[in-house]
């Protein structure tokens, strides 16, 4: 080697060990430990951080997930826009502040934040629109592009974009900036059981805040001309599916073409306009039930004359949930035209390392099969709207959805009650594509509740393909009030379940009781308390009262009760009274026994 390649030699290796040094100095970032950690948690990859496609029900070929890594910063009032300087912190995205996966784990005094990272489009994007999308943000950002203003959204449950093509450098980086203000519970918005003061002081019946990021950030090039949603209905009777794709912008140079596919076959086509419906017969329908969820695959195409300028791929389960008419001429609900009793536990949704967001997509989707494997056919998702995977492993998995609107415990100005009400719209039409999904429910236990009738009468004109509950557990705290709208009449019951009294108007159902708990050793968020539910000694004593609990039930709906929810499926916090402990490493339940006593509600016997 002459003197000339050992010196090239030696200038290239000193390069590579100081940029390998500057790579590994980059990043700050560093899960944090919280009480209780998931299995899950060991298996996070900062570097592929919920990495599935984000929105399976309109699910497009090419696009970039920007989850990960992102410099972080508390934000104050006098702040300008960072643009083009380092923030102090880094925050894995998309776990909220307050978590441990976030490897920040703390509140912020001013409740604001700066997030900041930088991405390239990647080449065979030219001359394209390119979408930024955020799956939720809780509660209120504003979203910079290279230092201008793209957009603001509130809200923290609904997911919201916009196009950032205007926004983009023509090559190279691009920086992109999010500032985010949670006023959590200090405000009357839509906060579920979030509590700002669960840090400095354990609450009993509500849990951590939850803010920022907390669903997938990610960007997809389209057509100018695109499709931005999808309404699909379904109906058994008329063995129909029906596809509208909805515009971002309508032109009449552009037509639509469906396709229905059975695996590899094609079972149906269609053709129409944006905006219209379009609506195709299927010869032998497979009908969608926790039984058999069946899926058929969507294919909706845009085309200018015969060139596809944008395509999506979606799914449907045919089915149908209705009011039926038992005994005595009393209301019950109907799946498929059947009577199903409906048997669930209420699932808040937390995670002890991830607060509102699960570590891993596999940790979602086995909330659910083990969900299944318990004898459950229905889950109540209570006052938490999930990342739109949660409900594709419903619909996939086969399980039936009561969705709760998020709601606030406090009284509203009418600026809250505005917005609100544009949250709840949000939700459903965000939503109402899954199959799963067969209730939604408007208000838990007169929290926050206001127009009653005018609200839950507006869902059930937005949505008439589900039942709709105005207001879940009428007897909360204020036994003498039943708004008598919507179309199921729900009691709460802790511990032992009851039965509203059944009427020809709607059908009643039990949603929530039970509560049976106890603590285990080494799955205890605080050790310290203060604890609720832990009133058994344990798995014998608390299976024993379950089982009691399902022969009430049994009797229960000889006198027409239609649906049973158990409190609940995971302890969570300071609650003991899941069937798992909160890090999802115990069952604290006789799962053989439990799992037949739910079924014995729901499925039928032999000669019956």
């Amino acid at each position: 080697m002459n003197d000339k390649v050992f010196k090239y030699c030696i200038s290239l290796l000193v390069l590579t060990l100081s940029v390998s040094g500057a790579v590994a100095q980059k990043s700050k970032w560093k899960m944090q430990e919280s009480s209780l950690m998931t299995p899950w948690a060991a298996q996070l990859d900062p570097e592929n951080v919920l990495g599935e496609y984000p929105r399976p029900i309109m699910e497009r070929a090419d696009w970039q997930n920007l989850n990960g890594i992102w410099e972080f910063q508390e934000a104050q009032l006098t702040d300008g826009v960072p643009s083009g300087k380092k923030l102090k912190e880094e925050i894995l995205v998309p776990f909220p502040w307050e978590s441990a996966l976030s490897g920040i784990r703390r509140q912020l005094d001013s409740r604001s934040a700066w997030y900041k990272r930088t991405f390239t489009v990647p080449a065979g994007w030219k001359g394209k629109d390119v979408l930024l999308h955020f799956g939720a943000v809780d509660y209120e950002a504003l979203v910079y592009i290279n230092g201008s203003c793209v957009g603001q959204h509130k809200g923290g449950y609904d997911p919201f974009s916009f196009n950032i093509t205007p926004y983009l450098n023509a090559k190279g980086n691009q920086e992109i900036i999010v500032k985010v203000k949670d006023p959590g519970n200090e405000e009357g918005i839509a906060y579920g059981k979030q509590n700002n003061t669960r840090f400095a002081d354990p609450q009993r019946f509500s849990y951590s805040p939850a803010s920022g990021i907390w669903q997938t950030v990610w960007i997809e090039p389209v057509s100018t001309n695109h499709i931005a949603d999808l309404k699909i209905t379904t109906n058994i009777d008329r063995k129909t599916i029906s596809v509208t794709a909805l515009p971002e912008s309508h032109t009449n140079q552009s037509k639509v073409e469906l396709l229905v596919m059975d695996g590899e076959k094609i079972v149906a086509t269609g053709t129409g306009e944006l905006n219209k419906l379009i609506e195709v017969k299927i010869a032998d329908p497979k009908l969608w039930s926790p039984d058999s969820p069946f899926l058929y695959d969507l294919e909706v195409k845009l085309k200018k004359g015969e060139e596809v300028i944008d395509q999506v791929k979606s799914y449907t389960g045919i089915r149908k949930i209705a009011l039926g008419e038992g005994e005595k001429g009393l209301k019950t609900i109907e799946l498929n035209n059947e009577f199903v009793f409906q048997m669930g536990p209420l699932d808040q949704g937390y995670w002890p390392d991830g607060i509102y967001t699960a570590p891993t997509d596999e940790a979602l989707k086995w909330d659910i099969e083990k969900t299944k494997e318990f004898g459950f056919n229905m889950i109540r998702k209570h006052i938490k709207v999930e990342p739109q995977r949660w409900y594709y492993w419903c619909d996939k998995l086969g399980i039936l959805v009561w969705q709760d609107m998020p709601s606030s415990n406090k009284q509203r100005t009418e600026a809250e009650k505005t917005q609100f009400e544009t949250e709840l719209q949000q939700m459903v039409k965000t939503h109402w594509n899954h199959p799963s999904i067969i209730t939604w429910v408007v208000f838990n236990e007169h929290w926050g509740l206001y127009d009653p009738v005018r609200l839950t009468e507006n869902v059930m004109a937005m949505d008439p393909t589900r039942l709709v509950t105005g207001n879940s557990g009428i007897d909360a705290g204020k036994p003498d009030i039943d708004y008598e709208v919507g179309h199921i009449k729900d009691n709460h019951s802790y511990r032992p379940p009851n039965c509203p009294f059944a009427n020809q108007k709607r059908a009643v159902v039990c949603g929530e009781y039970g509560a049976i708990g106890y603590k285990l050793e080494g799955h205890v968020w605080d050790a310290d308390g203060p604890w609720v539910h832990f009133n058994y000694k344990g798995m014998e004593a608390a299976t024993a009262e379950y089982e009691k609990f399902i022969g009430q039930i049994l009797d229960f709906k000889k006198e027409g009760l239609s649906a049973a929810v158990y409190t609940q499926w995971t302890d969570v916090e300071n609650e003991m009274n899941g069937l798992w402990t909160y890090d999802r490493k115990e069952v604290k339940l006789d799962q053989k026994r439990v799992t037949e006593a739910n079924k014995s509600t729901y499925e039928k016997k032999e000669g019956l």
